[in-house]
């Protein structure tokens, strides 16, 4: 009697550990949204659980509204597909096939957008007229554009409207081994936008320097919603590889040369905190902290995960995470939930602080590159080849 009564507290031990010890499952699913494209999508940006935008590379042609219809025959219809209109003038104007215009979307950009949480998506409208490459909004009303021209704009009706605040001025590229031509004069190479609220942003790019070439870098911040953009000399040893601002004043940004900075001013002032020794596997595909000292980073070369304690100053790599997850960016609720995304659709989940991570069944098989959630019960991600899925709870 004693030996069945040992057996069977033996049992329930083993069972009650086990239970312990499992993973916390996240109580809500993936689902693939359709885009009708195959863009390569490198941001996503919403707002609240309904409307968002994705930002994207693409080899997609664009026809403008009306010209379906208002073109008698297939041929003509086809010779002007991918024009877009130029200005407000040309809207009415005859378009000659031979000359096309210049605003076109295999130029590389597009940006999506949807009102209904991702069932349908369109595109942003006139976006080829204004020539923009991607967007940041902070509410649906209220964003801000970045052109191909690398000029700012600002929209307070959603996108329907543009207006210029910033013009990009000139720099001078130094083509390193070009004896004909050694210097070039090319508009300031601004390439992303990052605002937190209606009147804190920044605004960055250029910096390269390597044996093919030297780009002046850029950085920019305000503080009334681009009104006035405050240009600080460039601080950074190399181009920007990633950026997260945790509020108006804390800020992270990570060069192409795996150097970490740091800023408790709003941008003003950087300073280098990159672990010693240097490792050229710090060169972050994501950032994202929680507070002032508990952050998390994806690696670029191995995909692999790390978290710090002190700001950013050292890292922990998460070596219980299998080397085939490659994962490609990181979100966090709260310094317990996080999600992480990869290559090959993978998706893990930790509700512990990242003591321990459970894999997700992915509902596309494609990498994934950025991940946001506007609560705890919806979030999306997006990536390669059109991908889009969204988590939510409750169906």
């Amino acid at each position: 009697m004693l030996k069945k009564i040992l057996s069977t507290l033996i049992l329930f031990s083993a069972l009650f550990f086990a239970s312990a010890c499992k993973t916390k499952e996240a109580p809500g699913d993936w689902q693939a949204l359709d885009t009708q494209t195959a863009d390569a999508f490198f941001s996503v940006n919403f707002v609240n659980e309904k409307v968002g935008w994705l930002n994207a590379f693409t080899d997609r042609n664009y026809t403008p509204i009306g010209d379906a219809a208002n073109n008698q025959n297939a041929n003509t219809s086809a010779a002007l597909k991918g024009e877009a209109k130029a200005d407000s003038k040309k809207d009415n104007a005859a378009r000659d096939p031979k000359k096309p215009d210049p605003l076109q979307a295999n130029q590389g950009f597009e940006v999506l957008q949807t009102t209904d949480g991702g069932a349908t998506w369109n595109q942003l409208p006139e976006q080829f007229k204004y020539k923009i490459r991607s967007v940041r909004f902070v509410d649906p009303q209220n964003g801000w554009a970045l052109t191909i021209d690398r000029n700012i704009l600002r929209t307070t009706d959603g996108g329907k409207s543009w207006t210029v605040q910033r013009k990009a001025g000139k720099v001078q590229m130094k083509l390193i081994g070009n004896r004909r031509n050694p210097v070039s004069e090319q508009p300031e190479q601004l390439e992303q936008l990052y605002f937190i609220d209606a009147n804190r942003g920044w605004a960055w790019g250029g910096g390269l320097k390597n044996e093919y070439a030297e780009v002046p870098g850029i950085f920019l911040t305000t503080i009334d919603g681009g009104q006035h953009w405050n240009q600080i000399q460039y601080p950074f040893s190399q181009n920007i590889y990633n950026a997260f601002f945790l509020n108006a004043q804390n800020g992270w940004i990570n060069t192409a040369d795996g150097e970490l900075y740091r800023t408790t001013d709003g941008g003003l002032n950087w300073t280098a905190i990159q672990s010693k020794p240097k490792r050229p596997d710090f060169t972050f595909d994501s950032i994202f902290f929680v507070d002032e000292n508990e952050g998390w980073t994806v690696g670029a070369s191995a995909g692999r995960l790390a978290k710090t304690t002190d700001g950013g100053t050292s890292w922990r790599r998460m070596g219980d995470i299998k080397d085939e997850f490659k994962m490609k960016a990181i979100w966090f609720l709260d310094k317990n939930e996080g999600w992480a995304v990869g290559e090959n659709g993978d998706i893990l989940y930790t509700p512990d602080g990242g003591k321990n991570w459970r894999t997700y069944k992915s509902p596309m098989d494609k990498t994934l590159r950025h991940i946001v959630f506007v609560n705890k019960d919806v979030g999306y991600a997006a990536g390669l080849g059109g991908a889009v899925i969204r988590y939510r709870v409750g169906g």
